[in-house]
């Protein structure tokens, strides 16, 4: 090899370096130390002057990574650790870079991501930036790769094709013991909306499961009724009641006293689950040793999208990705149609380990209505869980989009309370979300460009 470098960076004959690449590269591997580094890239056809489009990537998002290689370029790692891993592999050509980056990153002390454009990518036909269908081979050279990855690490699953060119999904191996699974659904009356979530869970594939409806102050003597049906009707349903007022915490927080699974579902009653095999889905990857908590896809009944993940910073708090999409869209870079790791995830609709659950002593009472998903996420993140979104469990939220927010009287005071607690509590580690990018706006919650790109 003719480097003489102590950092190897590649990049393709075509494309074009910033004027700021090589020193931002060794200014990071100065400071950081880091094995591994990436930037952001931008797309360009004709005047690299005149990008079509950035990518501006998370920091390091492993689960992302793995279903898309999102990293490209441009990237450098140590010349020491690339011969360590044997370099380039030409058995997988079309995917080197993805299967380099997987041996890499194995054994890296730390992936350090600059947030800036260093790699200007030329779209053409005859280059992956335009598609895969210009190198067929691309897709089954990266599955491969994805595969070799899983059997070094010791996981089991198999990678398959995901919902678009350049994106895949491992279908991980569930656990053999076919753990139990217990459903939390708080509720004050609204039975059609409850008896549309109970029957949605019905036709789930996955039939260990328990569901403990939390009642919570209803009314209405039909409400009762029906409570009485299901426990009577199912052997897999109680009905346990909390008297105090609502308390979205300490009603989930009461419902696990009376959970067995090994895995919790928190789940609204105004949710109806559109995949029959949406435990399965989730648990594959809540079983997994680093992961806290799962989220799902969830959409309002017009076919927008309502959750996919949950970005710290927006509007001061959080906010939703990707909110008002269309379903199938896939998303800012394919980051609604690939498992994603993420900060956090709604509530709504969140598979969670119990024994994360219950070392993080679940719910922040405090925090009775807003944000408590949120902090409830991040604690599990502090103590070194992940939290992941899948967007391959759907369920439509009935949430109204019109409701709006709290915006007056007590509850305006309510949700200005609980807003300060989340912020103070974080402090600015709440607007520095890792998954998210500094040149990404917070004040939209559509990953729009925040500010525009360098230009030469």
């Amino acid at each position: 090899m003719l480097a003489t470098g102590s950092y190897i960076a590649l990049a393709d004959h075509d494309d074009i370096l910033s004027p700021n690449a090589c020193y931002e590269l060794a200014h990071a591997a100065k400071n950081t130390g880091a094995d591994f580094i990436y930037s952001d890239e931008a797309l360009f056809a004709n005047d690299w002057h005149s990008p079509i489009t950035g990518h501006f990537k998370p920091d390091f998002a492993p689960y992302y990574f793995t279903n898309c290689n999102y990293i490209c370029h441009l990237s450098a790692f140590t010349k020491k650790l690339f011969f360590e891993v044997g370099g380039l592999d030409k058995t997988m050509d079309g995917s080197q870079d993805h299967d380099l980056f997987f041996r890499i990153i194995e054994r890296a002390n730390m992936v350090y991501h600059i947030p800036k454009v260093l790699y200007y990518w030329r779209v053409h036909s005859g280059s992956t930036s335009g598609g895969v269908d210009a190198k067929p081979y691309v897709e089954q050279a990266a599955i491969n790769a994805i595969n070799s990855h899983l059997n070094r690490i010791g996981v089991e699953g198999t990678a398959v094709k995901g919902k678009f060119p350049s994106t895949y999904k491992v279908e991980y191996n569930l656990p053999v013991n076919s753990p139990l699974v217990s459903i939390i659904i708080p509720n004050k009356d609204h039975i059609e909306d409850l008896e549309k979530c109970v029957n949605s869970i019905k036709k789930s594939s996955y039939k260990n499961h328990e569901i403990i409806i939390v009642e919570n102050n209803s009314e209405k003597e039909e409400t009762f009724t029906y409570y009485n049906e299901l426990v009577q009707n199912n052997n897999n349903i109680i009905c346990a009641e909390y008297t105090a007022g609502f308390n979205f915490s300490g009603i989930v927080n009461y419902g696990r006293e009376f959970a067995q699974g090994e895995y919790l579902v928190l789940l609204n009653n105004d949710i109806e689950i559109i995949t029959d095999e949406w435990i399965e889905e989730m648990l594959g990857l809540c079983s997994r040793d680093n992961v806290g908590a799962v989220g799902a896809m969830l959409y309002y009944p017009d076919d927008t999208v309502q959750h996919a993940g949950v970005i710290t910073g927006l509007g001061g708090a959080a906010g939703h990705s990707h909110k008002y999409a269309k379903r199938g869209h896939s998303g800012y870079m394919f980051r609604a149609a690939t498992v994603q790791d993420l900060s956090c995830a709604t509530a709504a609709m969140l598979m969670v380990k119990t024994l994360a659950y219950d070392e993080i002593d679940g719910f922040d009472e405090n925090l009775r209505v807003a944000f408590n998903d949120v902090d409830f996420c991040l604690r599990l993140r502090a103590v070194g869980y992940s939290v992941l979104m899948t967007p391959y469990a759907e369920a439509y939220h009935y949430e109204s989009k019109s409701r709006g927010l709290d915006t007056k009287g007590t509850a305006k005071e309510r949700m200005d309370g609980e807003r300060s607690l989340l912020q103070n509590r974080w402090g600015e580690d709440l607007l520095k979300d890792p998954f998210y990018n500094p040149n990404l706006t917070l004040d939209a919650e559509n990953f729009a460009e925040a500010s525009v790109l360098p230009r030469g």
